[in-house]
């Protein structure tokens, strides 16, 4: 009898994972990662590929990148290199998706200068922190909306947006950090290496977070440790060389001005 319950129990578990994990999984993983992660950063997020086990709960996210804000050269800020993850697939089944771990290798950040007083990695925490609210109640009223007559793929993720989501762990490890100014016209860029991060308990406290606030927390993170890493390198010397070269364009002009004065005359 404990057999046949232990084979009921394996069956309920694979029966809900292949309701989700229909060959449609990563169009809708897409969907949902794009539409709240770039509601939250203002910006485009998008990611490539994602597969998960239904033997081992192991999956792995390829591609996954958030794009500069409007008026940066780089094309990214973000890209995520390569991510693993660990998901309990008994929780595939409740309201609350329990993942074990997220590992995040080699991640590589681009900061960039628009002008002595703007850089992107600003600009997009400030973004975040204007955003995510609005996100949380976009993702619940999607949840919310009635899905009769839409197809499965449409129904699925508004299922997706309605679960809570716990994250026990998420490490990042081997970022660069690479940096980029442009001010008058002259280039400097440097790279350096990101410390390691590593977040813990994210939604364990409330019995799950919104998917919305669970992408920001962890962005956030990444971003705060990215901005102390360019106060506490050399990075801190961009500025300066950023004023230099506007000092010497603004001498530059100057001298032209004043051999116009004297040719004028």
């Amino acid at each position: 009898m404990k057999k046949k319950y232990i084979f009921l129990g394996i069956l309920a578990i694979v029966c809900v994972g292949a309701y989700y994990l229909t060959p449609s999984l990563e169009t809708i993983v897409k969907q949902v990662v794009h539409k709240y992660g770039s509601q939250i950063t203002g910006t485009e997020v998008n990611l490539q590929g994602f597969n998960l086990s239904l033997t081992n709960g192991e999956g792995s996210i390829k591609g996954l990148t958030v794009a500069n804000p409007t008026n940066y050269k780089s094309p990214n800020l973000l890209d995520l290199g390569g991510v693993s993850v660990k998901v309990d697939l008994k929780s595939l089944a409740s309201d609350t998706i329990v993942i074990n771990e997220i590992k995040v290798d080699k991640p590589v950040l681009t900061y960039e200068m628009l002008s002595l007083t703007q850089n992107n990695i600003k600009q997009l925490q400030d973004n975040i922190a204007k955003n995510t609210a609005s996100a949380e109640k976009t993702e619940a009223q999607d949840a919310a909306q009635p899905s009769a007559g839409e197809d499965k793929d449409a129904k699925a993720e508004k299922k997706a947006a309605g679960k809570k989501v716990v994250i026990k762990l998420v490490t990042i490890n081997e970022g660069e950090l690479k940096a980029i100014t442009s001010v008058a016209g002259q280039n400097n860029n440097v790279s350096v290496k990101l410390p390691a991060i590593k977040l813990t308990g994210i939604g364990e406290a409330k019995n799950g977070e919104s998917i919305a606030a669970s992408i920001s927390k962890i962005l956030s993170k990444i971003l705060s440790t990215a901005s102390q890493t360019v106060v506490n390198s050399q990075f801190g010397d961009l500025k300066g060389l950023a004023q230099e070269n506007l000092d010497n364009v603004v001498s530059g002009v100057k001298d032209r001005i004043k051999e116009i004065g004297i040719f004028g005359k």
